[in-house]
C-alpha cells in the first residue's frame, strides 16, 4: 500500500505498514462520511455519477474510492465503482448489522487521536468526549448508534450469562442508552421492570426503541447523570455495562458505593468490562489507550474492579468471561 524501498533488505519495513494503515483508516472512514456506502447502494456508477452524488470534486472522489477499492470495500470495474461484498455485508442499511455508524464514530476518533501527544503531556485531553459532544451532537448519536449495532451482536450471550436474582422485580440500567440490555432481560424476565438512565442525548432515539419491543409499560427512561443523580433505592439488579472505562478510579469507587446503597438485600451490581489482564494485549491496550485520549482514562484490572466492589461493602463477587473480548464481574450484596 506505501512502499518507500525496493531494497531486498528493507522489504516488511514496519514504520511504511503504520503509514499505509493510517491511510487505509482515513479512506475508509472518509468514504462513510462522504456517503459513498450509502449512494451505492442505488446502483454502480460512474467517478463522474458518484462525486456529483456525493456533492464532491472527481479528483477528491477518485482518490478516496480507488483506495477504498484496493481494500475490497468497493469494486472497481469500467470506469465503475459498485460496493463490495465487505461492504453489503456491514456496511449496507438493510443489513443486519449496519455497522457505518462505527465507521462514523472512527472518523471522530481520528480528530481525538490528533491530540494524543499532548493530552499525554497534560495528563488528560484539553477536551473529554462527552464535551467534544456538546458541540458536536452528531458524533455522540453516531458513537451511540455503534454501540447499538455492536451490542446486538453480544446481548443474547450477555443475558445468558447473568445471574439474575430469584424473584427479581426492578433492574437499573445505567448509561444504558439504547435499551437493548433492558429490553432483552425484560423479555427474558417477564416479572422484571427496568428503569434506564443516561444523558439526554444518548437516549435521543430510545423511546421509539422500547415502543417498537412492546415495553413502553416495563421500561422507564430517566435522563440525566448516573455520576451526579439520585439513583434510587430497591433495586434487584444494577448494570454498568462498558461504563468505568470512561472515568477515574475514585470516580468509579463512588459510583459503585452508590449503586450498592441502592441495591435490596441480595441485588446484585453486574459490570460488562474489557478488564485489563495481567499480560499485555493487543485489544485491551488499543482499546485503553483509546480510552485515554477520548477522556483521560483507561481500562481496569480484576484487583481494581474487584476493590470497588468490596470497598462497597459487597457480600461476593464472582467473574464470567464472555465469549467476545469482555468479562462480566458482579458483586451481591
Amino acid at each position: 500500500m506505501f512502499n518507500t524501498t525496493t531494497d531486498a533488505n528493507l522489504e516488511g519495513n514496519p514504520i511504511d505498514d503504520v503509514i499505509g494503515g493510517s491511510i487505509k483508516y482515513a479512506a475508509l472512514t472518509s468514504a462513510a462520511k462522504l456517503g459513498i456506502f450509502r449512494v451505492l447502494e442505488e446502483g454502480p456508477k460512474s467517478l463522474t455519477d458518484l462525486a456529483t452524488a456525493i456533492g464532491a470534486s472527481e479528483a477528491g472522489t477518485q482518490a478516496v474510492a480507488d483506495v477504498v477499492a484496493v481494500l475490497g470495500w468497493l469494486e472497481y470495474t469500467d470506469g465503475v465503482y459498485a460496493n463490495g461484498p465487505l461492504a453489503k455485508r456491514w456496511l449496507d442499511s438493510g443489513s443486519e448489522f449496519d455497522f457505518t455508524p462505527a465507521l462514523l464514530w472512527a472518523y471522530e476518533l481520528i480528530n481525538v487521536l490528533w491530540d494524543l501527544p499532548q493530552a499525554v503531556r497534560d495528563g488528560k485531553p484539553a477536551q473529554s468526549l462527552w464535551e467534544r459532544w456538546a458541540d458536536k451532537p452528531e458524533a455522540g448519536r453516531d458513537f451511540s448508534q455503534y454501540m447499538k449495532v455492536k451490542s446486538r451482536l453480544t446481548v443474547p450471550s450477555i443475558v445468558d450469562a447473568v445471574p439474575v436474582p430469584e424473584g427479581a422485580k426492578r433492574l437499573l440500567d445505567l448509561g444504558g442508552s439504547h435499551g437493548l440490555h433492558s429490553s432483552a432481560f425484560c423479555h427474558r424476565y417477564p416479572e422484571l421492570t427496568a428503569t434506564i438512565l443516561d444523558l439526554p442525548e444518548a437516549l435521543a432515539g430510545t423511546p421509539a426503541a422500547i415502543e417498537a419491543e412492546g415495553l413502553t409499560d416495563r421500561i422507564e427512561l430517566r435522563r440525566g447523570s448516573f455520576l451526579t443523580d439520585d439513583l434510587g433505592e430497591g433495586y434487584d439488579l444494577i448494570l454498568l455495562f462498558e461504563i468505568v472505562h470512561n472515568h477515574p478510579d475514585a470516580t468509579n469507587r463512588d459510583l459503585i458505593a452508590r449503586a450498592a446503597k441502592a441495591l435490596r438485600p441480595g441485588g446484585r451490581i453486574v459490570i460488562l468490562e474489557d478488564v485489563r489482564g495481567a499480560e499485555l494485549d493487543a485489544h485491551n491496550t488499543a482499546f485503553s489507550l483509546a480510552m485515554y485520549a477520548c477522556s483521560g482514562d483507561r481500562t481496569y484490572s480484576l484487583p481494581e474492579i474487584t476493590s470497588w466492589l468490596d470497598g462497597a461493602g459487597l457480600a461476593s463477587v464472582e467473574t464470567i468471561k464472555l465469549p467476545s473480548s469482555v468479562s462480566l464481574v458482579i458483586g451481591t450484596k
